[in-house]
């Protein structure tokens, strides 16, 4: 069975957020959301629509 996936993964496999913009302190803020606060920002993403190609400095154009 596997792992159940971190917030940070989760985020990122939605869109939310580019990993490379991210530090390791950024990470431990962004684990210590509830799983409510991460579905949250999942949802504000797909109802905000992905970052137009080039403009991968506008992600996650929402406060995390």
């Amino acid at each position: 069975m596997s792992a159940a996936k971190s917030n940070f993964e989760r985020l990122n496999e939605a869109g939310a957020l580019d990993p490379k913009h991210f530090t390791e302190d950024d990470k431990k803020v962004i684990e210590s959301l509830t799983t409510d606060e991460t579905e949250a920002l999942i949802k504000l993403r797909k109802k905000m629509g992905q970052v137009a190609t080039g403009k991968d400095h506008m992600r996650p154009n929402f406060p995390v």
